[in-house]
């Protein structure tokens, strides 16, 4: 078949009737306080008589079902057990029910349960605000994950606004993780805005992905996956001269069980390899005409992880974990200008330790400690041992000049005291986000990068700028991180709801001490609990991001001896001692503080039916203290140019000194408005579309103004602010034989900045503006894609529930619509290119997958 036919097959899906089905289910797991699940409760439905209608037990991962149900009122219900305490909720059946979360809690305690998509019974709770983006394991299964990357699935429905300086806050377990850790089919849940005001993390719900892995086992269960693409089923990308010989191969599963007798041991193990053979497009000018040509890009990655958990007593349970994870990529960074000759290897490691000890000291209060320890090596190497060429907006070629070797040996510590007590729900933590030692040995631009203005100054040998270093470029340094903090949710009034936290953090290379974070949050339901009205404000303080404190240890002229020459003869002469030029630095300004944001917001929940519930939202932003950088040793310009040739910076016995400065500001606006439910039985799942703005003055820590003695002359929209931005994630006509798991995004474009291309203020930055032009005041292009899944279970065993077997297959369709959507557009005003794109997201894929689960 055809891509062209198949996806027509698709589309006609969306009008073909099903099955009607008489008999329901409802589906759930049953956690504790942590989030941890609890295997072998109970689980009853009633009817209003006191008949009992279906009965259960959580298997291994706290998952319960409950099948062939009438429609009608019943009592959900999960008596006492193991030392928690009973719990029962009225339950209105019209449909089936999925992603039921009952949370038990000890003895005395009150219990809450949060009933899914199917259901949209509100609470006051605030971590069942019903702007938040949770899907479950099961609901991941159903949905089109391109090469099973949830991250990146779930992304867009981040705010950049909310971000770190280090990138997207990934919460593994209640510890923030540089990835996942285990494969897809080990994932339980995901959560995204999940109690946004909550003083347990240090970025508001918006800016962290939170993630649950699924627990060991007291009965055998696993799965097994394969997933596969190839280029003969694909659309040629917009820019590629021919479609590249592609493919993609995925296995993936997870096993899990108990270990030896008793049932008190279970494991868990994941596994999971990639092997792509994937390439990017080189879409460039060089000096005899354009450069269009495909690269291929190949990488391979293999991920392992195993858990072992242990119940020494109803009240204690021990779980001690293993992840390891090995990447490999070549000609990475090639792609739209840069030439393959300018791309760069990469080979990486990491290995985690995790132990998760979970102990009930009393019916009240429970204590949880998580320990990480990590071992990361990253090392990167140049394809071309050659000097780097830039020729703005044209191409970049010659060596990448990317020589690096990084490892770092961290620790990660969260201890977590959790006390209930009538109408209040207190925790206290103290964390150790990173214990950290790292070491470098940079050999970045030994052989030094020439940077020219135009083809023309290429042409006639004329740089702007040479830059290169040497030395022995080995550092060694900590970077520690230190929070704490303390919440209390608390019940004011059977309609008010209450959550008042402080947070404090701390972190080195940074000077400031009282970096105190105060956050409220505050639910009211009126009535009969239909509406629910929701503020709440909060302080989040930001890190120096990424591994930005190695610039600081590198280029402190000792380390490294990194030079500038502006204007030199080229090439540069052989055995050129490039010690008699003026190093250059890299510092914290003395007053640097860390940066903070001030957020509020003010919204309202309404269940409009029985399964559906419509949100709108305001959201504001004030970002203080935001990092910039700026060159504290920039030449000052005489007032007329041409009476001078000759820019000399201030302190001769240096050169750049790159100074970080805390004196960026941000501003952020928005609307949301959120769907979360089922539309009849066309539709179960959620949207969201937020209308906003997000302006600032600094593109990042490594971000330099035009003019370094007029750093707040930047003012402008930020660099990833999209004015309109809609997600869709769910499924059409769910829970039938004939179902279509969905994904769509429609974003407005992002904003980049014009530029001359030349070296007006004689930086050796090349980012001047024209005369009275601000700061990313040009429009790319947006987004719009549209994914399709069509899975089916075949059923290989006639057992339901726990003991059923399924072989599943799947065909999944990436930008059906086959859409080009532009990227990395050109800014520059010497380039033939400017106001041009040099890249394009794929086109049309297709993915299948083959899988079977037990």
């Amino acid at each position: 078949m055809s891509p062209r036919h198949l996806l027509l097959f698709l589309l006609l899906t969306l009008s073909c009737s099903s099955f009607a089905q008489t008999l329901l289910s409802v589906r759930g797991s049953i956690l504790d306080p942590t989030g941890a699940a609890i295997p072998g409760a109970t689980v009853q439905l009633e009817t209003t008589s006191g008949t009992l209608a279906a009965q259960s037990a959580s298997d291994d991962r706290g998952n319960f079902i409950l099948s062939n149900l009438s429609p009608g009122t019943y009592s959900l219900s999960v008596p006492a057990y193991s030392g928690f305490a009973a719990h029962a909720t009225p339950l209105h059946l019209t449909t089936s029910i999925a992603n039921v979360k009952i949370t038990l809690f000890t003895q005395s305690v009150n219990q809450e349960v949060n009933v899914g998509d199917s259901d949209q019974s509100l609470s006051t709770d605030s971590s069942a605000n019903r702007d938040t983006v949770a899907v479950s394991g099961d609901d991941l299964r159903k949905l089109p994950v391109f090469d099973q990357d949830i991250v990146a699935t779930l992304t867009p429905f981040l705010d950049s606004s909310a971000g770190s300086s280090g990138g997207t806050t990934i919460i593994v377990d209640g510890v923030e993780m540089k990835s996942v850790g285990v494969s897809a089919s080990a994932i339980q849940e995901v959560r995204i805005n999940n109690d946004p005001y909550s003083a347990e993390f240090t970025r508001p719900g918006r800016g962290r992905i939170e993630i649950t892995t699924k627990p060991g086992s007291p009965t055998f269960h696993g799965e097994a996956n394969f997933i596969f693409r190839d280029s003969v089923f694909n659309a040629k990308n917009y820019f590629s001269p021919v479609r590249p010989p592609e493919t993609r191969r995925i296995y993936e599963g997870h096993l899990g069980g108990p270990l030896g007798h008793g049932g008190h041991t279970s494991f868990i193990a994941s596994a999971s390899y990639r092997q792509q053979n994937t390439a990017s497009v080189v879409n460039a000018i060089g000096p005899s005409g354009p450069i269009s040509e495909n690269v291929l890009t190949p990488n391979r990655n293999s991920q392992y992880s195993m858990r072992l958990t242990h119940d020494f007593s109803p009240a204690h349970r021990l779980s001690i974990g293993y992840n390891f994870e090995s990447s490999a990529s070549t000609n990475a960074g090639v792609g739209g200008i840069t030439l393959p000759e300018a791309g760069y290897n990469l080979n990486s490691r990491e290995d985690d330790a995790i132990f998760n000890d979970r102990l009930i000291l009393t019916p009240n209060l429970i204590n949880q400690l998580l320990v990480t320890f990590e071992k990361d090596e990253d090392v990167t190497k140049s394809v071309t041992d050659a000097p780097s060429l830039q020729i703005s907006g044209s191409f970049i070629g010659g060596g990448a000049q990317a020589d690096i070797a990084r490892t770092e040996n961290t620790i990660h510590v969260n201890e977590i005291l959790t006390w209930s007590h009538g109408k209040h729900y207190l925790r206290v933590g103290v964390q150790l986000p990173q214990f950290s030692r790292r070491a470098v040995d940079d050999h970045t631009n030994r052989l030094g990068t020439a940077k020219f203005a135009s083809l023309a100054n290429y042409a006639a040998d004329k740089p702007y700028v040479f830059t290169a270093q040497q030395g022995i470029g080995r550092g060694l340094y900590w970077i520690n991180e230190l929070g704490s903090f303390i919440q209390d949710q608390v019940k004011l009034t059977p309609h008010l709801q209450a959550s008042l936290g402080l947070r404090y953090d701390w972190q080195t290379f940074l000077h400031d001490n009282n970096n105190l974070s105060p956050r409220i949050s505050l639910a009211y339901a009126p009535g009969k609990g239909k509406t629910i009205f929701r503020t709440g404000t909060g302080i989040f303080y930001d890190r120096t991001g990424g591994d930005f404190p190695a610039n600081v240890v590198l280029h402190d002229g000792v380390v490294l001896h990194s030079i500038q020459i502006q204007n030199p003869t080229y090439p540069i002469p052989p055995g050129f001692d490039f010690g008699t030029i003026p190093t250059n630095l890299v510092r914290f300004a003395p007053h640097s503080r860390t940066p903070y944001a001030i957020q509020y917001s003010f919204g309202v929940e309404r269940q409009i039916h029985k399964t559906v519930t419509v949100t709108a939202a305001y959201r504001g932003q004030v970002g203080v203290k935001s990092f910039r950088s700026r060159d504290a040793n920039a030449p000052i310009l005489p007032p007329d140019p041409n009476l001078s040739d000759n820019y000399p910076r201030p302190d001769l016995n240096y050169g750049q000194i790159q100074q970080v400065e805390s004196g960026g500001r941000n501003l952020l606006n928005a609307l949301d408005l959120s769907f979360r439910g089922q539309a009849g039985r066309w539709f179960s799942g959620q949207a969201q579309y937020t209308l906003s703005r997000f302006d600032n003055n600094t593109g990042g820590i490594n971000a330099f103004p035009q003019n370094q003695y007029n750093p707040n002359n930047e003012w402008g929209r930020a660099d990833l602010d999209r004015r309109q931005r809609f997600n869709l994630v769910g499924n059409i006509n769910p829970d039938h034989w004939l179902s279509l798991g969905v994904i769509a995004t429609l974003y407005s474009g992002t904003p980049y900045t014009e530029t001359t291309g030349n070296d007006d203020f004689h930086t050796g930055l090349g980012n001047a503006r024209p005369a009275g032009v601000g700061r990313n005041t040009l429009q790319a292009g947006g987004v719009a894609s549209l994914d399709l899944l069509y899975n089916h279970d075949f059923r290989l065993t006639k057992e339901k529930g726990d003991n059923a077997k399924f072989l599943s297959a799947g065909i999944s369709a990436f930008n059906v619509l086959n859409r080009t959507n532009y990227t990395s557009y050109i800014g520059s005003l010497s380039s033939s290119l400017f106001e041009h794109p040099t890249a394009a997201l794929a086109g049309r894929q297709l993915q299948f997958s083959l899988g079977y689960r037990f």
